[in-house]
């Protein structure tokens, strides 16, 4: 027996709510009568119940019974995981089993409590990702934002400016891997542009004993 239903679509162009009224009496050919289409053409982004044809879907279901909703096109619904939610609620405390027509992967069955049940399931752990995604993106108490994916920079400006004075105060370059933590690649590679606070290679060099090209990359003496 098919279950009675209405249907729920919010197109703005006329031939994408003939393609999707095509689609959906296709999916409920076998499993639900539709009694009536209730069509939007407001934005995607326009809350449920500031949606004319949404609210008039709400009070016909009331008025006549029905516990069955067909939507569209559910990987659009989860673009906007905040409509998702408010509709799941809205349906779900008027006691009414939601549908999609394409791309439905809640389960739950035809029956409107396992039906329910599943959508409730599916939507209470979206929520907790939003969540977890959300408080992932907050700035910590102490002021400053997530580190971003990658490799920090081993040293700001401001140390980098530090780093060159202690140089030229005589510092090692040893003491100077150790006071700022950082490798002697990495102060080589800011001291590119002073040739005269790098200091001499160590290790062997062409002709000296090692291998030809093999350098060390690490300076004398610290100096």
């Amino acid at each position: 027996m098919k279950r009675c239903s209405v249907v729920y679509l919010n197109a703005r162009r006329l031939s994408d709510f003939e393609e999707q009224k095509a689609t959906i009496e296709d999916f409920c050919k076998y499993k639900f009568e539709i009694k009536t289409i209730f069509h939007d053409t407001v934005s995607p982004v326009v809350v449920p119940e500031k949606r004319p044809a949404y609210r008039e879907m709400l009070s016909y279901c009331s008025a006549h019974g029905v516990d069955n909703v067909i939507l569209y096109n559910l990987p659009e619904w989860l673009k906007r995981p905040d409509i998702f939610l408010i509709t799941v609620r809205d349906l779900d405390d008027a006691g009414i089993a939601l549908y999609w027509a394409v791309g439905d992967c809640i389960g739950g069955g035809l029956e409107i409590e396992s039906r329910r049940d599943a959508v409730r399931s599916f939507a209470a752990y979206l929520e907790q990702v939003i969540t977890r995604i959300r408080k992932s993106q907050e700035v910590p108490s102490g002021g400053r934002a997530a580190r971003r994916p990658g490799r920090p920079c081993a040293l700001d400006e401001k140390g980098i400016a530090e780093l060159i004075a202690a140089r030229k105060q005589g510092k090692s370059i040893g003491e100077l891997c150790r006071q700022f933590s950082v490798s002697r690649s990495t102060i080589s590679k800011i001291l590119v542009d002073y040739p005269e606070l790098k200091g001499e290679w160590k290790g062997s060099r062409p002709g000296q004993g090692g291998r030809e090209g093999e350098s060390s990359g690490i300076k004398t003496d610290d100096k």
